[in-house]
């Protein structure tokens, strides 16, 4: 019980210095951040800050690291599931993608800010790359061809997501993942007699 305890005092004083870090992120770089500033916002000592983390740059790192460990884990489970051939709605990965990215949402745009940390940025792109250049393996033509089109997918899927955690965060996780779904992915798994039944609307069953 003591020890349940004590993680539960750990996860509330490291959440406290995140947000912090994240609040302070919105007009500061990260390595302009002091301390004494994070822990006057999160209501810790100086002594109960280093126990957790080394550094300010620590502290995003950790977020950094944790969020990009869940979403491989969710990209590993989405790589054993076979898209069907008439695929118009999103899988249950992609919309568990979204819903952890909404969760983070503050954190996500305070990263992909001025402010930010354009390595997080490179290191998720090269994330999502992996998984949809293996997604895509089994689809027809050059793997030349393939790549071009993942440059072309990542960069709508980022900025996509970007502009929706900023400025639309009210549309529902499923309803975004069913649009990257539509727009994306369907394309290349759907089937000649599904293809031919879709609404004039591409959206409209979304």
């Amino acid at each position: 019980m003591k020890r349940s305890t004590a993680r539960n005092a750990k996860r509330t004083v490291e959440e406290r210095i995140e947000e912090a870090v994240f609040g302070l992120m919105e007009t500061t770089d990260i390595p302009n951040i002091k301390v004494a500033d994070v822990v006057r916002l999160a209501g810790v000592s100086r002594s109960t800050f280093y126990r957790h983390y080394d550094s300010v740059e620590d502290v995003v790192k950790q977020f950094e690291a944790g969020l990009l460990d869940t979403m491989r884990t969710i990209n590993n489970t989405a790589l054993g599931v076979q898209f069907n051939k008439a695929e118009l709605k999103p899988t249950q990965s992609m919309v568990a993608r979204m819903e952890v990215l909404r969760a983070n949402r503050d954190k996500i745009v305070a990263l992909n800010s001025d402010h930010g940390d354009p390595v997080f940025q490179h290191r998720a792109t090269m994330l999502m790359h992996e998984y949809f250049r293996i997604r895509l393996q089994g689809v027809g033509g050059s793997e030349l061809h393939r790549d071009l089109y993942l440059s072309f997918v990542i960069a709508g899927h980022n900025n996509l997501i970007q502009y929706w955690l900023e400025k639309r965060p009210e549309i529902p996780p499923a309803e975004v993942a069913a649009m990257l779904n539509r727009m994306y992915y369907s394309p290349l798994f759907i089937d000649e007699k599904t293809a031919l039944e879709l609404p004039e609307d591409p959206f409209a069953r979304l």
